[in-house]
């Protein structure tokens, strides 16, 4: 696991995070290959405006992500501290400061704990902020996600409505349509639960 912190780790009062899934919800998958430089890390468009929005809620925000690039040799862990540390850059440009960014490098095969659909990055993350995670959201758009999100017992919001459809099964999370409908959804989370 490689955690990347950009912000004081605790604060005085235990409360609720923004956690997000990195590929397929800030950036371009890259089909049958991994993002392994920062040129080819390319923005969903209208995501930086959407997490601006969703900083604005005053939530800490971090990123929770598999990348299995590191455990098959194709990007070793600067080159990943570096990607992380441009996409922090470019979104504190726009106001948007991330607390931290937890991954997991293993290969599938490898059998880690930490590999999503478990939940230790979240539980980490929760640990090493003292977040609250019955009222933490996971914006992801897969399937592990999802399972993610359950197994830590925070909620989900699956930006890929085609994979929502599928998971027929689940009424735990709620689908994003669109990048433009993170926001109102999460903002609608965060008010019921009292964060606000």
């Amino acid at each position: 696991m490689l955690r990347i912190v950009f912000s004081e780790k605790r604060r005085a009062v235990r409360g609720p995070a923004i956690f997000i899934d990195r590929d397929g919800v800030i950036n371009y998958r890259r089909p049958g290959s991994y993002v392994l430089n920062w040129p080819q890390f390319t923005f969903i468009p209208g995501i930086r405006e959407a997490l601006n929005q969703i900083a604005s809620l005053g939530l800490r925000m971090i990123i929770i992500s598999n990348q299995a690039a590191v455990g098959k040799g194709l990007l070793d862990l600067a080159g990943l501290q570096k990607i992380t540390a441009r996409l922090y850059q470019t979104l504190a440009a726009d106001g948007t400061f991330l607390a931290a960014a937890y991954y997991c490098t293993h290969r599938p095969d490898e059998n880690c704990v930490c590999r999503k659909p478990k939940p230790a990055l979240l539980q980490t993350a929760a640990a090493d902020f003292d977040i609250d995670l019955s009222r933490s959201i996971f914006i992801g758009d897969s399937d592990t996600d999802v399972q993610a999100a359950r197994a830590a017992g925070c909620a989900s919001v699956l930006l890929n409505s085609d994979i929502g459809t599928k998971l027929t099964s689940s009424t735990d999370f709620r689908i994003a349509r669109s990048v433009s409908d993170l926001y109102d959804l999460i903002a609608k989370y965060v008010q019921a639960n009292g964060h606000a």
